[in-house]
């Protein structure tokens, strides 16, 4: 398989500098079994190295084994690389233990946690198999003591993560003395790969129970396509590795439980070869597509950078990049405010800027008519009439005190000029809100820049906040002042509400429902509304008071809305661009501040050019094997 050494490489070393992460997946085999089935006897036996051992998850972080073969000892060589650490050269096997111990240490602590950060050991010495396989944590459901108690779901995850691809053959390690079908790393390998095609299982220490073991790997009850093998664990008593392989042939050929099973099912070099075909059936053809997924995500990153803002190097870019800030800002404080246009920020609900106005302005409309007197209430006709009563001489006993009607549309403005001024708060918060909210988004990689149109836009927003409410204050005044409407409905909803009531009394109704245009309510007529004296000279006036507040209200519902949209308008839309224009900075060089860039984007940037110039040596890398 030397033919196919090569592109082991470029796969290993596409893999090291992570290419996986940018959704490229590329061909592993992944090392998968329950704590203590005895992988990293299975590993040890193939790389003939000693791997990490010990009680509880002796593999705590991925351990990506690439195996090589060479001529001759003076060509081995063993590198270890993990997160920041590259080419770490081991100088003996012996020390390879140690060494995935402290890299293990390094990348998940001291502890028995776990980390889904690989290490890479590449080991090239004479009769390696040219193999490339990932080691993970054994499966545990109970924690012991000192690991996390969602350690299953931990390991679970990891596991998941590497042998969902398609791409990955996973080889599955299970014990003799076990029910294949209770493993959980059977029940795990079910959930990609239901029908077994890229599953291959290995069955570990079976010199511990030789017997029925014929029946299950020839049975097959839990789908396995690619088939068993079966290998004797290297022991202690085991000098050497050949020594083991001796063993290991001698049991399969003289145990009267295991001498029945097919040659090619059984031993550790089967095992090797068997990985080494699959692996060479899994590579050829594989760089074509591999190549197409890096080019795929090579555009995608590009995409990324080109929406990310370039770095600024001269006081002219800064001002260029100013102006073109200050124009997006103002086409879309102008899409949103003035023209009600939603089409760059359609899901955006809070920047659909005219219809929460719109929202405010219905609710304003129908707080005011909810307030004032109320036809139905006969102590507000009880309180008129003692208005009626403090106020007499001061008018012929047929005519109805003026001073009486002023104190009581005094009243109903009274009543209303907090709604108002409310309103005025509620809708100029949101207002700056929305802003805010746009400048956010258009100087979001220059937070100089931002605070200090922030700042700015907050001010005039006041200022024109403190126009409003005089505007406002000065209606309110200039209807507790003069009493005044040429409306004909004023006449009309006085007539209709006498009409109504009239009517009620020849029917000798006890009860109407008045709906006189915004005026909606039920009277029980004998309480309501008196018959004679001055109660019934009371109703009147509460009668005319109702007709003369509809008006009012509607006055105020229609101007203070028109007056605030107006202001707000004029403000966002053409002062808050000239304010910005002539105040944002004084000099270029107070410019050249204003537009450092924010240090995320900053960083963002960097790691988009790290991972784009990745990709690109990648794609060449894999186009040239392909050309080769």
């Amino acid at each position: 398989h030397s033919e196919i050494r090569p592109i082991l490489d470029v796969l290993d070393k596409l893999r090291t500098q992570g290419i996986t992460e940018e959704n490229v997946n590329i061909p592993t085999i992944v090392v998968v079994g329950d704590q203590s089935s005895g992988k990293s006897s299975v590993l040890e036996s193939l790389a003939g190295i000693t791997l990490p051992r010990g009680q509880g998850i002796a593999t705590r972080v991925p351990l990506i084994l690439r195996l090589q073969s060479c001529l001759s000892e003076q060509d081995s060589k063993i590198l270890m690389e993990y997160e920041n650490v590259k080419e770490m050269r081991i100088n003996s096997e012996d020390d390879i233990e140690a060494a995935i111990n402290a890299a293990t240490d390094d990348l998940a602590g001291s502890n028995k946690n776990i980390r889904n950060t690989p290490i890479s050991l590449h080991i090239r010495k004479p009769d390696a198999p040219d193999l490339t396989m990932v080691d993970l944590p054994g499966i545990t459901r109970v924690p012991v003591h000192g690991q996390p108690e969602n350690i299953y779901e931990q390991v679970r995850d990891m596991i998941m993560h590497y042998i969902k691809p398609e791409e990955s053959i996973i080889l599955n390690v299970l014990p003799a003395e076990v029910d294949f079908s209770t493993c959980e790393s059977i029940r795990l390998s079910q959930t990609v790969d239901k029908k077994g095609v890229r599953t291959l299982a290995v069955v570990t220490k079976v010199d511990k129970a030789p017997e029925g073991l014929f029946e299950k790997v020839t049975s097959d009850a839990v789908s396995i396509g690619l088939g068993y093998v079966c290998v004797r664990n290297r022991t202690p008593a085991d000098d050497s590795i050949a020594v083991a392989r001796c063993r290991e042939l001698e049991l399969f050929n003289d145990h009267p439980d295991l001498r029945n099973i097919d040659r090619s099912m059984v031993g550790i070099p089967t095992l090797a070869r068997r990985l080494v075909k699959i692996q060479s059936d899994m590579v050829r053809g594989c760089l074509p597509r591999i190549r197409d997924q890096i080019h795929e995500a090579l555009q995608k990153r590009r995409q990324e950078m080109s929406n990310v803002p370039r770095s600024i190097d001269s006081v002219n870019e800064a001002v260029a990049v100013f102006l073109r800030l200050q124009n997006e800002m103002l086409n879309m404080l102008t899409q949103v405010v003035r023209d009600g246009d939603f089409s760059l920020v359609p899901d955006d609900c809070t920047l659909h800027y005219t219809a929460r106005l719109h929202e405010e302005f219905t609710k304003f409309a129908e707080d005011l008519g909810k307030s004032g007197l109320r036809l139905s209430q006969p102590s507000q006709t009880d309180e008129i009439r003692q208005m009626f009563s403090e106020h007499q001489g001061v008018a012929l006993p047929d005519f109805l005190p003026h001073t009486v009607l002023h104190q009581l549309v005094k009243k109903q403005i009274d009543s209303i000029t907090q709604t108002c001024i409310f309103l005025v708060d509620r809708v100029f918060k949101y207002a700056a809100e929305v802003v805010l909210h746009v400048q956010s988004l258009i100087f979001e990689a220059y937070p100089h820049l931002r605070d200090r149109h922030h700042k700015l836009a907050i001010q005039v927003l006041n200022e024109t906040k403190t126009t409003t409410v005089e505007f406002v204050e000065r209606m309110l005044a200039k209807e507790r002042t003069v009493i005044f409407t040429t409306n004909a409905s004023y006449l009309d909803t006085i007539a209709k509400i006498n009409s109504a009531v009239e009517k009620a009394r020849r029917s000798n109704q006890a009860y109407i429902e008045l709906d006189v245009g915004p005026i909606r309510e039920g009277l029980i007529l004998n309480e309501a509304v008196p018959a004679t004296g001055w109660h019934r000279e009371a109703w009147e006036m509460k009668v005319r008071i109702a007709a003369y507040s509809k008006i009012m209200h509607e006055r105020l519902a229609d101007e203070i809305p028109l007056e605030i949209r107006y202001a707000l308008q004029r403000t966002i839309v053409n002062r808050l661009q000239e304010l910005t224009m002539m105040q944002a900075f004084s000099s270029p060089e107070e410019l050249g501040t204003l537009m450092q860039q924010d240090s995320k984007i900053i960083g963002r940037r960097v790691r988009l050019q790290q991972r784009i110039d990745t990709l690109e040596k990648s794609l060449m890398l894999v186009s040239g094997m392909i050309a080769a």
